[in-house]
Protein backbone atom coordinates (compact mmCIF):
# COMPACT_ATOMS: atom_id res chain seq x y z
CA UNK A 1 0.00 0.00 0.00
CA UNK A 2 1.11 3.44 -1.11
CA UNK A 3 0.52 5.93 1.90
CA UNK A 4 -2.00 8.92 0.93
CA UNK A 5 -1.04 10.45 4.33
CA UNK A 6 0.77 9.46 7.07
CA UNK A 7 -0.20 10.66 10.46
CA UNK A 8 2.19 12.97 12.51
CA UNK A 9 1.10 13.00 16.09
CA UNK A 10 3.12 15.05 18.64
CA UNK A 11 2.43 17.20 21.17
CA UNK A 12 -0.83 17.57 23.12
CA UNK A 13 -2.62 15.63 20.39
CA UNK A 14 -2.87 12.19 22.06
CA UNK A 15 -3.82 13.63 25.08
CA UNK A 16 -6.96 15.80 23.21
CA UNK A 17 -8.31 12.08 21.63
CA UNK A 18 -7.74 10.75 24.93
CA UNK A 19 -10.39 13.32 26.48
CA UNK A 20 -12.27 13.15 23.61
CA UNK A 21 -13.02 9.42 24.07
CA UNK A 22 -12.90 9.44 27.75
CA UNK A 23 -16.18 12.21 27.78
CA UNK A 24 -18.11 10.86 24.65
CA UNK A 25 -17.32 14.00 22.65
CA UNK A 26 -16.07 11.77 19.24
CA UNK A 27 -18.61 13.69 17.26
CA UNK A 28 -19.11 17.04 15.46
CA UNK A 29 -19.99 18.53 19.05
CA UNK A 30 -18.38 19.57 21.47
CA UNK A 31 -15.59 21.18 23.50
CA UNK A 32 -12.91 21.18 21.08
CA UNK A 33 -15.10 22.15 18.28
CA UNK A 34 -16.04 24.71 19.91
CA UNK A 35 -12.69 26.33 20.65
CA UNK A 36 -11.25 25.50 17.30
CA UNK A 37 -14.47 27.08 15.91
CA UNK A 38 -13.14 30.33 18.42
CA UNK A 39 -9.57 30.38 17.32
CA UNK A 40 -9.68 30.15 13.26
CA UNK A 41 -12.62 32.79 13.28
CA UNK A 42 -9.68 34.89 15.71
CA UNK A 43 -6.63 33.77 12.60
CA UNK A 44 -9.17 34.75 9.69
CA UNK A 45 -10.40 37.87 11.49
CA UNK A 46 -13.63 36.81 10.93
CA UNK A 47 -16.62 37.13 13.71
CA UNK A 48 -17.45 33.30 13.47
CA UNK A 49 -16.59 30.77 11.92
CA UNK A 50 -18.69 26.96 11.12
CA UNK A 51 -16.86 23.45 11.59
CA UNK A 52 -18.60 20.92 9.03
CA UNK A 53 -18.47 17.03 9.55
CA UNK A 54 -16.36 16.99 5.65
CA UNK A 55 -15.01 18.67 2.79
CA UNK A 56 -17.81 18.21 0.85
CA UNK A 57 -20.24 19.77 3.47
CA UNK A 58 -17.77 22.94 3.29
CA UNK A 59 -17.97 23.32 -0.28
CA UNK A 60 -21.56 22.86 -0.38
CA UNK A 61 -21.60 25.63 2.59
CA UNK A 62 -19.51 27.74 0.32
CA UNK A 63 -21.67 27.70 -2.62
CA UNK A 64 -24.81 28.27 -0.98
CA UNK A 65 -23.17 30.99 0.85
CA UNK A 66 -21.95 32.57 -1.95
CA UNK A 67 -25.48 31.92 -3.47
CA UNK A 68 -24.55 30.14 -6.36
CA UNK A 69 -27.08 28.14 -8.17
CA UNK A 70 -29.08 27.36 -10.95
CA UNK A 71 -27.64 29.10 -14.54
CA UNK A 72 -24.54 30.00 -12.62
CA UNK A 73 -20.83 28.19 -13.73
CA UNK A 74 -17.91 27.00 -11.45
CA UNK A 75 -14.81 26.33 -12.75
CA UNK A 76 -12.82 23.76 -11.43
CA UNK A 77 -9.79 21.71 -12.36
CA UNK A 78 -10.10 18.70 -15.08
CA UNK A 79 -8.25 16.18 -12.35
CA UNK A 80 -9.77 16.51 -9.13
CA UNK A 81 -12.00 14.46 -6.80
CA UNK A 82 -15.61 14.17 -7.45
CA UNK A 83 -16.76 16.13 -4.23
CA UNK A 84 -16.03 19.50 -6.10
CA UNK A 85 -18.19 18.72 -8.85
CA UNK A 86 -20.91 17.06 -6.89
CA UNK A 87 -21.47 20.24 -4.59
CA UNK A 88 -21.61 22.42 -7.83
CA UNK A 89 -24.45 19.66 -9.35
CA UNK A 90 -25.86 20.27 -5.63
CA UNK A 91 -26.87 23.21 -5.73
CA UNK A 92 -27.92 23.51 -9.27
CA UNK A 93 -24.96 25.32 -10.88
CA UNK A 94 -22.41 23.64 -13.91
CA UNK A 95 -19.13 22.65 -13.68
CA UNK A 96 -16.66 24.34 -16.21
CA UNK A 97 -13.47 22.04 -16.30
CA UNK A 98 -10.13 23.58 -17.04
CA UNK A 99 -7.01 21.91 -17.90
CA UNK A 100 -4.36 21.29 -14.77
CA UNK A 101 -0.67 22.65 -14.84
CA UNK A 102 1.52 19.69 -16.19
CA UNK A 103 4.34 20.21 -14.03
CA UNK A 104 1.54 21.08 -10.87
CA UNK A 105 -1.05 19.31 -11.21
CA UNK A 106 -2.99 22.43 -10.18
CA UNK A 107 -5.64 24.77 -12.33
CA UNK A 108 -3.76 26.39 -15.33
CA UNK A 109 -3.79 30.08 -14.90
CA UNK A 110 -3.43 30.92 -18.53
CA UNK A 111 -6.20 28.35 -19.40
CA UNK A 112 -8.60 29.65 -17.07
CA UNK A 113 -9.60 33.34 -18.78
CA UNK A 114 -10.88 31.88 -21.96
CA UNK A 115 -12.99 29.96 -19.84
CA UNK A 116 -14.68 33.08 -17.72
CA UNK A 117 -18.13 33.68 -18.93
CA UNK A 118 -21.05 36.21 -17.78
CA UNK A 119 -22.42 33.19 -16.09
CA UNK A 120 -18.68 32.61 -14.39
CA UNK A 121 -19.72 33.15 -10.24
CA UNK A 122 -16.43 31.20 -8.78
CA UNK A 123 -13.31 28.93 -9.46
CA UNK A 124 -12.41 26.54 -7.40
CA UNK A 125 -9.23 25.88 -7.34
Amino acid sequence: MIPLCVPEIRGNEWKYVKDCIDTNWVSSVGSYVNLFEEKFSKFVKSECAVVTMNGTAALHLALLTLGIGEGDEVIVPSLTFISPVNTIRYVGATPVFADVCRDTFVLDADKIEDLITEKTRAIMP
